[in-house]
């Protein structure tokens, strides 16, 4: 904040017209006298006019001269201010001169002298001194209007020109502060939960709302400042919101005391400015219309500020459910869309810290994402009905927003590992009941707490959130489905039961379970087994060709992929199943076909479909003939790991089937 301290206002008003004006014709009847000013006792004094006296004690050569007339200067300026009248003393050596006191209301705002007065004057200045008294007060009072009407001015300018809240109320405060001449205020706003809290400060540390001692509700302050026929008056003894701003301030009130500058339009309290000033210092006129005025226009300003941010939150939630669409067409996959919707949240609510937890059929939490959390956080680890934050979200179907939860009653006996952050907020996932709950922690900017409009905006992100995972789990209940058909079928052309394994089924339980053993998803997963039995589907008819020669090797693998790829699409299968079908023939060395990848160029679906294949072909030949060991069909695989097939997929099936279920086969 710029503060406007006295002395510079003593100097415009040395410097105004009125003040030239009234030295000219002062000078042509007292003879040209010399012209000091000061601020206050304790400072300097500044020379205006000399006149070239050199003879005037403030002038004087001799050191014992100028303390004289330095020791007569303060006596004269410590009884003019305690009567705030003009006064004349003597002036060494052997002069005569007047101590004036510059006052804006009762306000002191410095001293002008008039020294190396003769001492025939005495008797033509008593009359004057009133006079100038007030001639000064006048000019005082105009260069404070002036002052005042400039911080009015900035004050709309910053209004018209922005909508940032933050950046709106510190202008708010260090106008009004200049206003009352205070150099330590703070400023508080009316929540949307009708709730004072602190947002602003000068002079003093702004602290978080339950440091402060809040909540402490609007709806009393502003009954009681309807009433006041003022601007601004002091708080009585007793107030909490006095008592809140001086544990603030951290100090003894001695000589100040607290007042209040309340900021309301058409009766609603939108916030309130508190600040110290001196005892028994009143508002003179001109200072109460400006401050009048001031707080008009902060009260508009800042509710013209507080819809711009609700219709920003209501756009971040808009735009959240266009988020929440783009997640649902771009995943299948539950767990990756929980996780891109914990980092969407992040982002949007401007917190560090989220976790997702969702509950099992009895209501017990249990975590599937946690973002910036440490190990033993809430959220971390699965929660009872009631249990924590998210546990009484859970428990309740409720959202909350908690400061301090560990000077909450709510939570204090919860472990202290629990709560590693100040501000919390969390929501429940409904579909008929709570299916989980989504929490954040740690709101970064200002203010460092969660707000209702980040309820609202988490809230509909829930919404949606539960809208994504019910539609995926109705789509991987339909995979499941297909896969049990498929599965069904398989078996039942293979083996005439529809209940016994046939050999699509055990290439696809052998991909799945390899898959499962190195961390693949259970979506992808999915996606595997389809690609297995579209390929074994495309081995029937596929041994001759359309004139009923048989086909070579080469040709019938080309035919079986181009059926299972046919297959797929009129099936209305993933897309990420046919990419599998398609290049399963490719070597991971890059000699296969058709297209020769490489490496990782090929899908892992198709590496994978190829090795599976291969390690079944030689332990159940199609042929019918007699198979070779487990041990063995991992010989011939390594044999060939590196150039036709993919060896960190090798070394994975070696594990699998030696632990597994195939050992025995």
């Amino acid at each position: 904040m710029t503060e406007q301290p006295a002395v510079n206002r003593l100097k415009k008003v040395i410097e105004s017209e009125g003040f030239q004006q009234l030295t000219q014709r002062l000078d042509e009847l007292l003879g040209n006298p010399v012209w000091w000013c000061c601020q206050n006792r304790d400072s300097p004094i500044v020379l205006i006019h000399s006149h070239d006296k050199r003879d005037c004690g403030l002038l004087s050569d001799d050191p014992k001269i100028r303390e004289e007339w330095h020791q007569a200067v303060g006596e004269a300026m410590k009884e003019s201010e305690e009567d705030q009248v003009g006064l004349m003393t003597v002036s060494p050596p052997g002069h005569v001169q007047v101590v004036v006191p510059v006052l804006c209301g009762s306000d002191l705002q410095g001293f002008v002298g008039i020294s190396h007065l003769p001492v025939y004057e005495q008797r033509r200045l008593p009359p004057l001194l009133s006079l100038m008294v007030e001639h000064l007060r006048q000019i005082a009072e105009r260069v404070r209007s002036e002052e005042d009407l400039d911080g009015v001015r900035r004050l709309w300018n910053e209004v018209v020109s922005t909508l940032d809240l933050g950046s709106l109320l510190e202008r708010i405060l260090e106008e009004i502060l200049a206003v009352m001449d205070s150099s330590k205020g703070a400023l508080f706003l009316t929540d949307p939960d009708k709730r004072l809290a602190p947002r602003k400060s000068f002079g003093i540390e702004t602290p978080s709302e339950s440091s402060a001692g809040l909540p402490l509700a609007s709806a009393p302050y502003e009954n009681k400042m309807k009433t006041w026929d003022h601007p601004a008056r002091p708080l009585s003894e007793g107030d909490p919101l006095r008592d809140v701003f001086l544990n603030m301030v951290g100090q003894d009130l001695g000589k100040m005391e607290v007042w209040g500058v309340p900021l309301m339009h058409v009766g609603h309290l939108y916030g309130l400015v508190l600040c110290l000033r001196k005892k028994d210092r009143k508002l003179s006129n001109h200072l109460q219309t400006s401050l009048e005025t001031l707080a008009l226009g902060s009260s508009i300003a800042i509710r013209n500020a507080l819809e711009f941010e609700s219709m920003r939150q209501k756009s971040v939630a808009l735009s959240t459910v266009h988020s929440v669409y783009r997640l649902m067409s771009s995943t299948r996959v539950a767990s990756d869309l929980l996780h891109r919707m914990a980092n969407l949240t992040l982002q949007v609510l401007n917190a560090k810290k989220c976790s997702i937890m969702l509950a099992d059929q009895n209501g017990r939490l249990h975590p599937c994402v946690a973002l910036g959390l440490q190990k033993g956080e809430i959220g971390t680890q699965s929660l009872d009905p009631g249990e924590g934050i998210p546990g009484l979200v859970a428990d309740e179907g409720v959202s909350l927003r908690v400061q301090k939860p560990r000077d909450d009653p709510r939570f204090s006996l919860d472990p202290p590992d629990y709560y590693l952050s100040e501000s919390y907020l969390s929501v429940p996932l409904f579909e008929e009941d709570v299916v989980g709950v989504i929490t954040v922690s740690e709101r970064m900017g200002s203010p460092n707490h969660f707000t209702v409009g980040d309820r609202e905006v988490l809230n509909t992100l829930a919404e949606q959130a539960v809208i994504a995972l019910m539609n995926i789990q109705y789509f991987e209940k339909q995979e499941r489905i297909a896969l049990k058909t498929m599965g069904t079928f398989e078996n039942l052309f293979e083996t005439g039961d529809p209940d016994k394994e046939g050999r699509s089924q055990k290439l696809a339980s052998l991909m799945s379970g390899i898959a499962e053993s190195i961390r693949i998803d259970e979506h992808t997963r999915q996606n595997f087994q389809m690609a297995a039995f579209l390929h074994s589907l495309g081995t029937l008819g596929t041994g001759v060709g359309e004139n009923g020669e048989p086909l070579s090797a080469s040709e019938e693998s080309t035919k079986r992929v181009a059926m299972g790829i046919r297959m797929a699409r009129r099936m209305d299968l993933p897309d990420n199943v046919i990419p599998i079908i398609r290049d399963q023939l490719e070597h991971f060395d890059g000699s296969g076909g058709p297209r020769g990848l490489r490496g990782d160029e090929i899908p892992l679906g198709a590496r994978l479909l190829s090795l599976a294949e291969a390690y079944l072909g030689h332990i159940h030949p199609l042929n019918g003939s007699p198979g070779i060991t487990m041990e063995e069909a991992l010989a011939r695989l390594d044999e060939d790991s590196g150039n036709r097939f993919d060896p960190n997929l090798v070394e994975a099936i070696k594990a699998y089937v030696r632990k597994g279920p195939e050992a025995e086969d």
